[in-house]
């Protein structure tokens, strides 16, 4: 009854997504007892091969993505650099008054139009002014704010061991962590292999981040020293970002329209926790599956949960809470937990 009850509260949201592509079985089993580079290696291995979908707009491009991903009910464009929002139109028309912005900027690598250039996990429907005037900076919050575009603080940051000024930028708290699963998913997507080797195919140009130049963000947020891809206070930003805004029904709306079209996931929206076994608390820990919600389970609330699962019993004991998966069955979209298949009622269909 218990899970039951959780089912029907979820069947608005589970309508909403009915068109969401399904998660191949056993999409993430190849992480299980990973940890550190092995962990994000293996990821790297899961989700870079993907359809690249073409820059720009028009037919099955990325402003076709934004339609099904950044839409509201009321038409809106929801512009996360900007609180004047704009109505979309038509699949794959361009919003009035915005770009395809790059969150991860394209210069950290060289700026070719190649697999990063169009990934939509990091583009962004963006007010054109926002977008210019945020530059290529990374993420953070500015010590001195200098200027303030749509809905973004831009300002600069004192790097002690560089002792030098640079910039960055902030958006509105309620995005931070929108913005911080979207770097993460893009250090393991185009970062190190499990190998330590640089991803040769956007990043060859500079053997890993651009590092040369200080007019360019990654010279302050990136290395190519290792797996962790993040300066220690980049990291230290993303993480804190990550946990103070935690996945919401917008982001697991987004991450599932970008599905249907690139065919891969982003592991970061997909099961949260999943970031602080590489950047967080959890780092020098192998992965053990049963202990991580994911964002698709019925018990995972969104815009609180942190995506652990452990529940104590009355006599002591860890119970591992079971998971709830959308299943399409014969055209049909069902729920599955714990072996039982649901109707989106919440009756009981049969064993599965």
């Amino acid at each position: 009854m218990r899970n039951r009850l959780f089912l029907l509260g979820l069947l608005a949201c589970v309508f909403s997504y009915a068109m969401a592509e399904k998660m191949p079985e056993g999409y993430y089993n190849v992480i299980e007892g990973k940890k550190d580079s092995a962990l994000k290696g293996t990821l790297k291995t899961v989700i870079r091969n993907h359809t690249v979908i073409p820059y720009g707009s028009g037919s099955n491009s990325s402003w076709e993505v934004f339609y099904y991903a950044d839409q509201n009910e009321e038409g809106d464009c929801m512009d996360m650099y900007c609180d004047s929002w704009q109505k979309f139109t038509t699949p794959g028309a361009v919003v009035s008054g915005c770009n395809v912005e790059h969150s991860f900027a394209k210069s950290w690598w060289g700026g070719a139009k190649n697999d990063a250039y169009k990934d939509c996990y990091h583009l962004n429907p963006s007010n054109a002014q926002a977008n210019s005037a945020r530059s290529n900076y990374p993420l953070g919050v500015p010590e001195k704010v200098t200027k303030t575009a749509g809905s973004l603080k831009i300002g600069t940051l004192h790097h002690d061991s560089l002792k030098v000024d640079f910039y960055v930028f902030e958006p509105k708290d309620e995005y931070k962590g929108d913005f911080a699963r979207a770097y993460f998913y893009m250090a393991t997507c185009y970062g190190k292999d499990i190998n330590g080797n640089y991803d040769a195919t956007i990043c060859s140009a500079y053997q890993g981040w651009r590092l040369d130049n200080k007019d360019v963000g990654s010279k302050f947020a990136m290395q190519n020293d290792n797996y962790l891809e993040f300066q220690p206070w980049e990291q230290a930003v993303l993480i804190a970002w990550h946990r103070a805004d935690p996945v919401s029904e917008k982001e697991i709306k987004r991450a599932d329209a970008v599905s249907n079209f690139q065919h891969n996931r982003n592991p970061f929206i997909d099961y949260p926790y999943l970031a602080e076994y590489i950047w967080g608390e959890k780092k020098g820990q192998a992965v053990e599956m049963a202990h991580l919600m994911a964002s698709f389970d019925t018990e995972f609330e969104p815009g609180v949960s942190n995506g652990w699962r452990e529940t104590t019993t009355a006599i002591g004991q860890t119970e591992i809470v079971p998971a709830a998966t959308k299943i399409l069955r014969n055209g049909q979209i069902y729920i599955l937990i714990d072996h039982t298949l649901y109707n989106l009622m919440g009756q009981k269909v049969c064993d599965y």
